[in-house]
């Protein structure tokens, strides 16, 4: 009987695991049909969105040839030969990472400081730049470090509100130097400044100084003889300090440091060539080209409501970068800074810490709060209390920031909480403060989480309209902002507003073509984001 019993029991657990074993194989696959399903989803919306931006069909045979045989085959072979040599694939990473970095860096940077005027960005620069200097030169003098962390970005801020108390005193007399000068204190000092730390830390102070005066003094040839030439010495020395330089000292690192992987410094200059080679034949044997609408006119003119060819986004793509980038100043250090009491700071017991547990849960409940809700919250902050203009950049940003501050605080906080506590506990017990803890363990370790909730936040704030609209930004614009409190637009508005013209070449050209700039716009600072968190990602 007990055999029996035993033995019915023994087909009851087998049966359930089998049971449970299945219910687990059935749970994957529709796990992994649902996956497939959204990929196929999103290639098949992007590929509408290319073909209507693009226009391949437009194109002739002769030009599909010419690209695969002097673009597509070459490069496709390149990427394979270095697929299979990890050496060349790392080399190859870093060498596309330095080439198209600096070339959008320095785009990027030329655009912006032109739109709000390069003088006035100087001096901002230079007086927020003078006091961490100062904190910085104080720390070198003393052992105690304690506070150089915190005082840094207080001294940053306190350098702003003075370069705004003194900045009609300081305008005139600057405004006399001539623009290049000033594309030269905010470019190209820094980069050789930074150029001369990498250096100096590598091949000792003496060669870190001459590195450094070699650079400033490229920068200063290269203006001399743009001024010359008659060519436009404020680009010229923007493109030497952000892309020659940079791109120049990562690649001879590469073919210095690692005689393995040399050969992969040549992938985006075979990418490059076969580009210019295509166009070159392309061009010289009047082939038919496709009849794109993403074309140098999109890129550099204002917009045109009435001709489809004409239109363009520039001031569109340069109030995007502006209204992102000072939202992102606005909302990562609060952000991060909330998000580092709440997790390292806040008591967790006592009035304190049923406050700071109150706080969690509303920051947790306002990472789902529907965005035109912010733009209602921006346009009675912003416009009503403190009386900003219309559409201004300030208010974009700061609705835009309101945005993303509970991602960002709920991402770091996860980030955090994923340290392990044994690694606290070992720098306390050699002594460490808990901002010396938190500065060299705790933040080190924490960074690639935090900079994944970066991506996201600046993912979903660049694409967002409802609240740009609530706060009455314009969805068109001729001209970029000139400051942060002038009008501006951004891309994702004038998309929406395009959507409705009676013109079908705007619907399905324009707009397309204007979609596929968004998504490289968002893809490139996700990908800078990415590049640095798998570099810390790898140290740690």
């Amino acid at each position: 009987m007990a055999t029996e019993e035993t033995t019915s029991d023994q087909l009851g657990q087998s049966t359930a695991l089998r049971i449970q074993k299945l219910k687990g194989q059935i749970f994957e696959v529709a796990l992994v049909a649902a996956t497939l399903v959204g990929i196929v989803s999103l290639l098949a919306l992007f590929a509408q969105i290319a073909s209507d931006a693009f226009q391949p069909g437009s194109a002739s045979l002769t030009w599909f040839l010419v690209y695969l045989s002097t673009l597509v085959g070459p490069t496709a072979a390149f990427t394979l030969y270095a697929r299979r040599r990890p050496a060349v694939r790392e080399t190859n990473a870093k060498a596309f990472a330095a080439v198209f970095g600096g070339l959008l860096l320095s785009v990027v940077t030329y655009a912006v400081v032109d739109a709000l005027s390069p003088y006035d960005v100087f001096t901002y620069a230079f007086f927020a730049s003078l006091p961490p200097a100062l904190v910085l030169a104080y720390d070198r003098t003393t052992d105690d470090q304690t506070y150089t962390g915190p005082a840094i970005p207080a001294s940053i801020i306190v350098g702003i509100a003075v370069a705004a108390l003194l900045y009609d005193l300081v305008r005139g007399p600057i405004g006399i130097a001539a623009e290049w000068i000033m594309y030269f204190g905010v470019v190209t000092v820094p980069a050789s400044l930074l150029v001369a730390r990498l250096t100096a830390s590598r091949r000792g102070r003496r060669s870190g100084v001459v590195v450094g005066g070699v650079v400033a003094g490229g920068g200063l040839a290269v203006a001399a003889a743009s001024i010359i030439t008659g060519a436009n010495a404020s680009l010229l020395v923007v493109l030497f300090s952000a892309f020659v330089v940079p791109t120049g000292y990562v690649l001879w690192r590469s073919v210095r440091t690692d005689p393995e992987g040399r050969v992969g410094v040549a992938g985006p200059f075979v990418l490059l060539g076969g580009t210019l080679l295509g166009a070159a034949v392309v061009d010289r044997f009047g082939i038919r080209n496709p009849d794109t609408f993403l074309t140098p006119n999109l890129l550099l003119n204002s917009w045109d409501g009435l001709t489809a060819s004409n239109a363009g986004v520039y001031p569109q793509i340069v109030g995007s970068i502006v209204i992102v980038g000072f939202m992102a100043i606005l909302a990562f250090p609060v952000g991060i800074g909330a998000a580092i009491y709440l997790e390292e700071y806040a008591p967790d017991t006592g009035i304190r810490g049923r406050l700071a547990t109150l706080l969690e849960v509303n920051i947790s409940n306002l990472a789902g709060v529907p965005s035109v809700v912010y733009g209602l919250l921006g346009l009675a902050l912003f416009r009503r209390t403190l009386g900003f203009g219309t559409g201004v950049v300030v208010s974009a940003a700061g609705t835009l920031g309101l945005l993303i501050l509970p991602i960002v605080i709920v991402s770091t906080q996860e980030a955090l909480r994923s340290v392990p506590d044994a690694l606290r506990q070992g720098s306390y017990g050699m002594g460490a403060s808990r901002w010396q803890t938190l500065r060299e363990v705790v933040l080190p370790e924490a960074i690639p989480g935090t900079l994944t909730g970066t991506i996201l936040a600046l993912a979903r704030a660049i694409g967002e309209t409802a609240p740009l609209v609530i706060i009455a930004v314009a969805t068109t614009k001729y001209s970029p902002p000139s400051g942060l409190f002038s009008s501006a637009t951004a891309l994702s508005l004038q998309i929406f507003a395009a959507s409705a013209n009676a013109k079908p070449e705007f619907r399905h050209g324009v707009v397309p073509a204007a979609a596929v700039v968004l998504l490289i716009l968002m893809l490139l600072m996700n990908a800078t984001a990415i590049v640095i968190r798998n570099k810390y990602g790898r140290e740690n």
